[in-house]
C-alpha cells in the first residue's frame, strides 16, 4: 500500500600536466574500484553499497573460503571498518567485575589482534553490548559508547586522545535502548545527536573534543540514527533524524536548513500504532532522501528543493518497515526486509509502488548490503549469509552459508573490502574471501 504526492604554460608543461592528470584519474579510479577501505558504518553515505568488483558470482558448498576468525573482541552488534590494512571493532568486555566498551584493532591480512583500548561505559539496559560502529578519518578513530561517551583514539596505537560524556554534557534524551549512533566525522568536526531540551545535534572539534556549535532543540528524543553528510547542488548538509523529525543542518554553524515532522505525516489516519524507534540512516540519491524504519513505521521519499532549504514528501509506503536492518537502493529499486511482517520487500523508488512483498523461506529479517551487482543478506533469524540477485519480482537466492561462530543475535551489518566479506557475531570477528 502506498500513497504518491504531487507536488596558460608551454606545450611541454601542458603535456606533463595532462599526463599527471591522467595518472591521477587512473589512480583514483583504481582506488575506487578496489574498495580498499570502509571507514564508517555501511560505507560511503551509509548506503550499504560497496565498490568492489570481480567478486564471486556464486559460492562453493559451505560458503567462500574463510580468511580468519578472531574471538575475544567483546560482545556487540556493531560493524567492522577496514582502513590502511587494519580492521576495527567495538565490543563490551567484562574485567574484574566491571564492563567496559573497548576498541579492538586487527591485522586485516590474518586477523591477528594488535591492540585493545577501553573507551567508555556500555548501555546498562536491555541489550548491553556495543552498537556504535567506529569511524576513521586521517589516522584517528572516533567512537561512541552505548551510554553516550564520545572518544578519539589513534588508529595506529589505540592511544586515547580525548573523551567526553556527550549525553551528560548536553543533557541528552536517549531512547529506551541507549545510544546506537555511529559518529559522522569530517576534517573539522565530529557530529553527534544527543537530542533533548537544549540541543538536537552538536559539533565537537575533532582535535580536542571542545564544542564548536550546538543546534537548537527540536524538543525531541534522540533516535538511533547515524547522521549522513550530503552535497546537494553544491550545498553541503548533514541530515539526521530524531524520533519525530528529519532535518538538515548547516555543518558550518549548526543552523537548521529545514525540518520535517515526518511522524505526523505517517500517523495521519492510521489505526496501527507506530513506535518511535528510528534506527536507519537516511539514504540520499539525486536530491531525494529515503527513510524507512520498523514497528509499522513504513517508508517515505522526500525531495529536497534546489537550495536545500525545504523538503516535500513524494510518496509514502506502509509495506516496507525496515527495523534496523538497513536497505539498498539498487538502480530504481529499494530492497529490504520488512518488520514486523518479515516479508522480503521491493519498492519502485520513483513511485513508491510495492513490486514485491511476501514471506520467503530463505530469509525473515536480515541486514542487506550490495556489491558488484549482487545483494548480500545476513539473515538475522537463522544466521545465514545469503547471496542473491536483485530481482524486483521476488527473492532470487544464488548461494548461502551459515555463520556458526559467536553467539547472541545476528545483527551486524557486514562490509565488503579488500576482496573480503567481513562481519562479527557476538565477540567473534570473521573474514571470508570473495575473490
Amino acid at each position: 500500500m502506498h500513497h504518491q504526492y504531487q507536488p596558460i604554460a608551454t606545450r611541454v608543461e601542458n603535456t606533463l600536466r595532462g599526463l599527471l592528470s591522467g595518472l591521477f584519474l587512473l589512480l583514483f579510479a583504481a582506488l575506487q574500484s578496489s574498495g580498499a577501505e570502509v571507514s564508517q558504518w555501511r560505507g560511503e553515505g551509509h548506503r550499504g553499497e560497496y565498490p568492489e568488483k570481480g567478486l564471486l558470482s556464486n559460492w562453493p558448498a559451505g560458503g567462500p573460503a574463510a580468511v580468519w576468525k578472531t574471538a575475544g573482541l567483546g560482545e556487540g552488534y556493531s560493524s567492522p571498518i577496514l582502513v590502511a590494512g587494519k580492521v576495527y571493532f567495538t565490543g563490551v568486555q567484562e574485567a574484574e567485575g566491571k564492563k567496559n566498551e573497548i576498541l579492538s584493532c586487527l591485522d586485516a591480512a590474518d586477523g591477528k589482534l594488535l591492540w585493545q583500548t577501553p573507551f567508555g561505559q556500555p548501555w546498562r539496559g536491555q541489550y548491553p553490548v556495543s552498537r556504535s560502529t567506529p569511524s576513521c578519518s586521517a589516522g584517528d578513530i572516533f567512537v561512541c559508547s552505548g551510554s553516550g561517551e564520545v572518544a578519539k583514539l589513534s588508529a595506529d596505537t589505540g592511544q586515547l586522545h580525548w573523551k567526553i560524556d556527550a549525553m551528560k554534557s548536553f543533557q541528552g534524551a536517549p531512547g529506551g535502548w541507549g545510544i546506537a549512533e555511529s559518529l559522522l566525522v569530517d576534517d573539522r568536526a565530529v557530529y553527534f545527536t544527543p537530542g533533548g531540551k537544549i540541543t538536537t545535534m552538536v559539533a565537537l572539534d575533532r582535535r580536542d573534543g571542545k564544542t564548536l556549535w550546538q543546534s537548537k532543540s527540536l524538543g525531541d528524543k534522540t533516535s538511533y540514527v547515524s547522521p549522513t553528510a550530503i552535497r546537494h547542488h553544491g550545498i553541503r548538509q548533514i541530515v539526521g533524524a530524531t524520533t519525530n523529525y528529519v532535518f538538515g543542518v548547516n555543518p558550518a554553524d549548526g543552523s537548521f536548513a529545514w525540518t520535517c515532522q515526518f511522524a505526523q505525516i505517517l500517523d495521519a489516519g492510521r489505526k496501527i500504532k507506530r513506535y518511535d524507534i528510528i534506527a536507519n540512516s537516511l539514504l540520499y540519491r539525486d536530491g531525494r532522501l529515503f527513510l524507512s524504519n520498523g514497528y509499522h513505521h513504513g517508508a517515505m521519499l522526500f525531495q529536497l528543493n534546489q537550495n536545500a532549504s525545504a523538503v516535500e514528501v513524494l510518496w509514502t509506503n506502509l509495506d516496507l518497515s525496515s527495523q534496523h536492518h538497513g536497505f539498498v537502493w539498487y538502480q530504481d529499486w529499494i530492497f529490504a526486509t520488512a518488520h514486523p511482517t518479515r516479508k522480503w520487500t521491493c519498492l519502485e523508488a520513483a513511485t513508491g509502488k510495492t513490486l514485491f512483498s511476501a514471506k520467503v523461506p530463505q530469509v525473515g529479517l536480515g541486514q542487506v548490503i550490495s556489491a558488484d551487482g549482487m545483494l548480500y543478506v545476513y539473515d538475522a533469524d537463522r544466521g545465514n549469509m545469503i547471496l542473491a540477485k536483485p530481482d524486483p519480482a521476488g527473492f532470487q537466492e544464488v548461494s548461502r552459508f551459515p555463520i556458526r561462530d559467536g553467539q547472541q543475535q545476528h545483527w551486524c551489518h557486514p562490509i565488503i573490502a579488500n576482496g573480503m566479506l567481513l562481519l562479527r557475531h557476538g565477540d567473534v570477528g570473521l573474514a571470508y574471501r570473495l575473490k
